[in-house]
């Protein structure tokens, strides 16, 4: 079921709690498509834009492991608190650097450490409220089907978010290519402030979370078919990151277009794959109600013949067509992937399956920007290829469990 309708089938605590959650990864994936001609303006190269972006991710990564460790030492309402604190202040910082460098106000490998360093911080700060929204379903979620389908929502939301932001980005870009950021610095002071008041009027049962956690936590064996979703995410995640920072850098060059000029069509991708997901969402819930393998299938053909077109768009225009072809295709593979992970398993290893779902995000954050920008210096053309043999890999995947007989659907 998509996003934003399962949202409606919560109580009011729970729906603001995962429209947080959608901040949280909305405002993290803002600066993907403005990667390319804040790169330029600033004089770096791409790979250097890359590591700015995978710092994040990394850090990410690293907090996730080292706080889920340590869960039981910190409460669900001070986890999600210092993180959208964290991200409100590091953000800020984070977007200073960004004035500072487009103003000539540092120099420029000064600058680059900076943004390097404080990107890293607000990863760190990211993987908090994903921790602290997983213990308050658990402390909060009196029955095991309501707490897996709570727990799906949240890292779907978070999920989405990762669309979200560069949509929202390209509808802000009027203001200048900052302004987009310095209002998810105001949006994350907002919610910060709401979930304070929000926490202040919800108790949190220390020992129910220590119960729940106990029953949860065995070690259960994960099922071998949820490996066939972890990889779906994997590669969605990848390709969701390559085509919002490597297409901006392909706009440039393919076309001779100046930062500013890049960033305008860009953005105009941005409202085209925003408009298809939502519209290819609400055809799939209220018209199609496509099962999962007819989600997958879709996903997949859209996403090869989206990668296909813009590889040999002649102009422009042809190549803001592919995106079409691209939101279809994240409106199938996102859902696919979180609905297909959490009906892998069993009621009682969701937490765990919400866990490798998000270090398979933040693996995603790593590898695709890393390796997207290392074979755009080879040439503009090898990010695309890799899509394109990912999509293959994945779909022969499919077609082999099925061919097994395995039931992975």
């Amino acid at each position: 079921m998509p996003f934003l309708l399962m949202i409606c089938m919560m109580n009011t605590n729970l729906k603001f709690l995962a429209l947080a959650a959608l901040i949280n990864g909305t405002c993290f994936s803002m600066i993907l498509p403005l990667l390319a001609p804040l790169t330029r303006q600033l004089h770096l190269s791409e790979f250097q834009g890359g590591v700015i972006v995978s710092a994040g991710a990394i850090c990410m990564a690293i907090a996730s492991i080292w706080v889920a460790k340590r869960k039981s030492q910190l409460s669900p309402k001070q986890l999600v608190n210092y993180g959208f604190w964290g991200m409100t202040f590091t953000w800020a910082i984070f977007t200073l650097m960004l004035y500072f460098g487009i103003h000539a106000i540092l120099p420029t490998l000064f600058i680059f450490i900076l943004l390097v360093l404080s990107r890293a911080a607000t990863g760190i700060f990211m993987a908090l409220p994903q921790i602290g929204l997983q213990s308050y379903v658990m402390t909060h979620a009196s029955e095991d089907a309501e707490r897996s389908k709570q727990m799906a929502m949240f890292g779907a939301m978070n999920s989405f978010g990762m669309i979200v932001g560069p949509f929202a980005t390209s509808v802000l870009l009027f203001g200048g290519l900052l302004f987009p950021m310095w209002l998810a610095v105001g949006l994350l002071g907002v919610v910060s402030i709401a979930l304070s008041i929000l926490f202040s009027q919800i108790q949190m049962d220390g020992s129910q979370l220590e119960q729940e956690e106990k029953r949860t936590i065995e070690h259960e064996p994960m099922p071998q078919q949820s490996l066939i979703w972890l990889v779906l995410g994997f590669v969605t995640y990848v390709s969701i990151v390559t085509l919002n920072m490597t297409a901006g850098f392909y706009i440039q060059d393919k076309f001779y277009l100046s930062s500013q000029q890049s960033a305008i069509y860009f953005s105009q991708c941005m409202l085209v794959v925003g408009m298809c997901l939502v519209l290819t969402q609400l055809l799939i819930v209220k018209v199609l109600q496509l099962k999962l393998n007819s989600l997958v299938i879709i996903g997949l053909v859209t996403m090869c013949f989206g990668l296909l077109l813009s590889l040999y768009a002649p102009t422009i225009f042809v190549f803001q067509a592919s995106y079409v072809f691209y939101g279809i295709s994240v409106a199938c593979l996102l859902p696919a992937f979180t609905t297909g992970a959490a009906q892998a398993v069993s009621q009682q290893a969701q937490v765990k399956m919400a866990s490798f779902c998000t270090a398979i995000q933040a693996l995603g954050l790593i590898v695709g920007p890393l390796l997207s920008t290392f074979l755009y210096g080879f040439n503009t053309h090898f990010p695309f290829y890799l899509l394109l043999f990912l999509m293959l890999f994945i779909g022969l995947y499919f077609c082999y469990f099925l061919s097994v007989g395995r039931k992975i659907f």
